[in-house]
């Protein structure tokens, strides 16, 4: 897969908490993917365009017989959702806690068989402007996966994909996930449900091989600590470290954040 295939998003946005279905999360990914192709940026009043079949090209597990028709109901859904997103108030430096939607305008052309969004400028600053951390990844890693949680959580994981590990605190992938209170009661229903699928789909369709083990504060399940490591070609993959990525991407139009940045 090329690099114009590349998903990049800031960290910010990664670890943002929010809940999106398999399809609206696809749609996100591969209108970030398209403009880059396109090589024309993403502005707040200029559309995205996506077609069926180029849909369909890029995640191959979807239902072929409606994808037009999966495209419609999921843009329809996207309108509706929001984004809450972790920051700093610039004034006073402390944490502001903000929430947007993710898309202004949502069309459909039915007999051309595509739909079209517009992000909003909030969504727009993290996913074309690049801060000191971002994460970046091909959009053929998660194409083949079929849970909304195992994109997220490859993501994450995706971070520390150098560093080797991460400790998820299940608390806080829960708000994360915006998982509901009375969702997987059940820590082991959880695991099951959530962890495990997102675990054997990320081994199974991306560049990263996980495993991980609970950890235990008294007697309960607290945390989850995530062994990571890439595949055979993640190197390759990886040769260029993030400032020469994202000195690359800057000359195709992507803008630097570095002096909003902050650690995570």
């Amino acid at each position: 897969m090329q690099d114009k295939e590349l998903v990049v998003k800031s960290n910010r946005l990664v670890e943002a908490s929010y809940r999106l279905t398999l399809n609206e999360q696809r749609i996100i990914l591969y209108a970030i993917c398209r403009s880059r192709e396109e090589q024309k940026g993403i502005f707040p009043h200029e559309p995205v365009i996506i077609t069926a079949d180029a849909f369909a090209n890029h995640f191959p597990s979807i239902d072929k017989s409606n994808v037009y028709s999966q495209l419609k109901e999921a843009m329809d859904v996207l309108y509706d959702r929001s984004v809450t997103l972790h920051e700093t108030d610039q004034n006073t430096g402390l944490p502001q806690v903000s929430k947007t939607r993710w898309i202004s305008k949502a069309s459909y052309i039915d007999g051309a068989g595509c739909i079209k969004i517009v992000f909003t400028s909030d969504v727009i600053k993290y996913i074309t402007r690049l801060e000191k951390e971002f994460t970046s990844y091909q959009l053929e890693k998660v194409g083949n996966m079929t849970s909304f949680y195992a994109v997220r959580i490859y993501e994450i994981l995706a971070q520390h994909r150098e560093i080797g590990n991460r400790v998820l605190n299940l608390k806080n992938l829960r708000q994360t996930l915006q998982i509901n209170p009375d969702e997987y009661k059940l820590t082991a229903d959880f695991i099951r449900k959530v962890i495990e699928v997102a675990v054997d789909q990320i081994n199974k369709h991306s560049d990263l091989v996980v495993k991980y083990e609970t950890r235990k504060t008294g007697r309960a399940i607290t945390d989850f600590v995530f062994k990571i490591k890439g595949k055979d070609n993640t190197k390759k993959h990886r040769s260029l470290n993030d400032q020469q990525l994202r000195e690359q991407l800057e000359t195709r139009g992507q803008q630097r954040l570095d002096d909003q940045a902050t650690e995570f």
